[in-house]
């Protein structure tokens, strides 16, 4: 299939100029409502996909309407603490965006794979977002996709990344055998973090009830 490419690049370019008060609305809807919630957030990095990799896609899966069949020409990856934030932050979006699919890698990845496990939600924003007067009026209705990844799952995914998936070579069996043993690694410390927190938080209420009941102290 034959593509136009100077005008897949000119419809680009006015999309890059209008996303930024998108990106900006996104961010703080985020922000806004993990902190309503208590949710601690690491960061929010956003993204707009660069023309070579969304003119390869577009080859690569052979669209005939590119900008309303590829949903993740602008991106955002939300990295945070623990695992059981995955799925709070999840629900979150589901309420403060116009949510039209879920893939949840984490729970459909192969139990030997701990890398690229992350949770990616495909959005809108909602109407009430659409009518602000900071959204570019072109930009409203555009469609993103929101990635929730762990502290430790996105330190996999950037390492794992720059040492195998950017080669085109085949790995001999024993360093193979040690990258899915680091994996296994990361996926340990992120569950045990989260048993840590648990653990912490009976703690903090023991001890609450303690000095309610005059137990602790001289």
């Amino acid at each position: 299939m034959k593509y136009n490419i100077e005008r897949l690049f000119e419809e680009y370019q006015i999309r890059k100029e209008n996303t930024k008060s998108l990106i900006d609305q996104v961010k703080y809807n985020i922000y806004r409502a993990t902190t309503r919630d208590n949710i601690k957030i690491h960061y929010i990095f956003d993204r707009l996909k660069e023309f070579d990799s969304f003119l390869s896609k577009i080859k690569r899966k052979k669209l005939i309407d590119p900008f309303n069949e590829i949903h993740d020409l602008i991106g955002f990856r939300i990295i945070c603490l623990f695992l059981e934030d995955i799925t709070k932050i999840g629900d979150l979006l589901s309420k403060e965006f116009e949510v039209f699919f879920i893939e949840n890698k984490i729970e459909e990845a192969s139990h030997d794979v701990f890398g690229y496990m992350a949770s990616h939600y495909k959005a809108r924003l909602k109407d009430k977002d659409k009518d602000k007067d900071k959204i570019v009026d072109l930009a409203k209705n555009y469609s993103f996709e929101i990635q929730i990844r762990t502290i430790a799952q996105d330190a996999w995914a950037s390492i794992s990344h720059h040492l195998f998936y950017k080669h085109d070579i085949s790995l001999p069996a024993n360093l193979k055998r040690d990258f899915h043993a680091l994996s296994g690694l990361f996926y340990i410390a992120d569950t045990h973090f989260s048993l840590l927190q648990d653990e912490q938080q009976k703690y903090f209420v023991k001890e609450l009830q303690e000095l309610d009941d005059g137990t602790t102290g001289d």
